[in-house]
């Protein structure tokens, strides 16, 4: 059933908005750049999915575009927003407000503070190190591999924005459910604190292995990621899509571990090198558990 608040909103259309004029369509329509200067502390979300990942992560949007037929096709999913959040437009006036080509009919506006903030915990154990992925693409497959492989929180040292719409999509909205801590700032100091928090758990008795086909200053040979053990606690670093892991980086932590493959390619996506080592330990548990048993 539809409450009444929403059938008066979709009876009446002097309350529906239609001008692509309108100053919240033009708000949402701002974070098809980038974030406004008024709009540093929001980002914005685009489709059904990616409202049902938010919500699952037990945050609510605070501002919504969505046409009537949504609402009337998803009225089960309306009512776990505050009415007062709701606004109808068109199907006209949302594609002009937002990047997909083709939306499903509805957008939020989402406060930064709903992300999960990154705090360490004396129980994580495992952390995935991101050195300066530009490919959004790139960026949200790992992070939504990541979140299947019970990774506890993610260092990205610069790179795609995983609140941009790209990285948001591909993620499929693991970006909700995953802490993660972003270094900002000129290249050298963007270094210097991943290298800092790098220490810090090593200090906490981590094992930090960098995977890359640029490790000339490797003084170790690099070990097939299966004779790792994984039952340790560890920090996973992949590098950038062309230049692989900085080399401060790889002469910092020189402990490298590879995938074997043919020599006729190079070296393998970011993305596809994430999914055997990100879930190895998963299929280490997994046997371990099965040997138990018998």
């Amino acid at each position: 059933m539809i409450t009444n608040f929403l059938k008066l909103l979709i009876e009446n259309t002097f309350l529906k908005i239609t001008s692509k004029n309108n100053n919240l369509v033009k708000r949402f329509r701002s974070f098809k750049r980038g974030s406004s200067p008024k709009d540093q502390d929001f980002f914005c979300i685009e489709g059904t999915h990616l409202i049902k990942e938010l919500l699952k992560s037990g945050k609510n949007p605070s501002k919504i575009l969505v046409t009537e037929k949504w609402l009337r096709k998803n009225h089960n999913l309306s009512k776990k927003f505050h009415e007062a959040l709701i606004n109808i437009v068109s199907e006209e006036v949302l594609a002009s407000a937002i990047s997909t080509i083709n939306p499903d009919g509805i957008a939020a506006l989402v406060e930064i503070s709903a992300i999960p903030n990154y705090q360490f915990n004396r129980i994580d154990d495992f952390v995935l190190v991101l050195d300066r992925i530009q490919d959004p693409g790139n960026m949200g497959n790992l992070f939504r591999t990541a979140l299947a492989a019970g990774v506890n929180a993610i260092f990205l040292a610069g790179g795609a924005h995983p609140l941009g719409q790209k990285v948001l999509r591909a993620s499929s909205g693991a970006v909700f459910h995953l802490p993660f801590l972003r270094f900002d700032g000129i290249e050298e100091e963007i270094l210097n604190s991943l290298l800092k928090s790098l220490s810090e758990l090593s200090n906490l008795g981590f094992k930090i292995f960098s995977t890359s086909s640029h490790n000339e200053s490797s003084k170790k040979p690099p070990k097939p990621y299966w004779e790792v053990d994984w039952s340790r606690h560890t920090a996973l670093i992949l590098g950038n899509e062309g230049q692989g892991i900085h080399k401060k980086i790889q002469e910092a932590f020189n402990e490298t571990i590879t995938i074997p493959h043919s020599e006729i390619v190079e070296s393998l996506n970011v993305a596809s090198v994430a999914v055997p080592l990100l879930l190895e330990r998963k299929r280490v548990a997994y046997t371990s558990k099965l040997i138990n048993k018998k």
